[in-house]
């Protein structure tokens, strides 16, 4: 059976398992009804879920634009939480390399040479041993201090995220009736209850 694309707008979204239950919420908010929740066929970890929402909702122009903000917002959480140790990363990654860099010579002019030359090599070792403890008292505080900031950042999402869904429950209709066919799965889909 096709869909009822001049009573309705579709939209089909892939979403994380453990996420599922907070973006329907706010697809919800926004005027979307589940039609269908399957797993994704590529990632063991995500749904696909198939929204619809009646095509002559009032407001739907604001609603459309609250959408946008919302999931920019919500896209915006993954990136803050995949970026949130970048720095203190970097930095040890490139201590690490500046350490081993100072180990390979140390290692090779104490055991090539004698004399002065070799302990040219511990003062290598030194320097690589310096670079460690270094980078094991700075990477920790950069780390918290970047979770501090990426913490605030996702709180700051959050309530525009809120203040987004608030205002979308003002312009969104009462609860749909049978009448507005929402009850009914489109296209012989069935509706799941989750």
């Amino acid at each position: 059976m096709s869909k009822d694309y001049a009573n309705y707008d579709y939209l089909a979204v892939s979403v994380k398992s453990d996420q599922l239950n907070r973006i329907l919420q706010c697809y919800r908010a926004l005027g979307w009804t589940e039609v269908k929740t399957e797993d994704d066929r590529d990632y063991y970890d995500m749904k696909y879920v198939r929204l619809r929402r009646p095509h002559k909702i009032t407001n739907k122009d604001r609603l459309q634009y609250l959408q946008v903000r919302m999931e920019r917002a919500i896209n915006s959480l993954v990136e803050i939480s995949n970026r949130a140790h970048a720095k203190s990363k970097a930095a040890l990654f490139t201590a690490l390399l500046f350490a081993f860099a100072f180990i390979g010579p140390g290692l090779w002019l104490v055991l090539a040479y004698d004399g002065l030359i070799s302990a040219l090599g511990y003062i290598c070792f030194g320097l690589a041993g310096v670079i460690f403890i270094a980078a094991a008292i700075t990477c920790p505080v950069m780390r918290r201090r970047e979770q501090k900031t990426a913490k605030g950042k996702i709180i700051e999402k959050l309530r525009l995220t809120q203040s987004l869904l608030e205002e979308a429950a003002l312009l969104v209709p009462d609860e749909p009736t049978e009448e507005d066919g929402l009850d009914e799965p489109a296209g012989g889909e069935e509706v799941l209850n989750g």
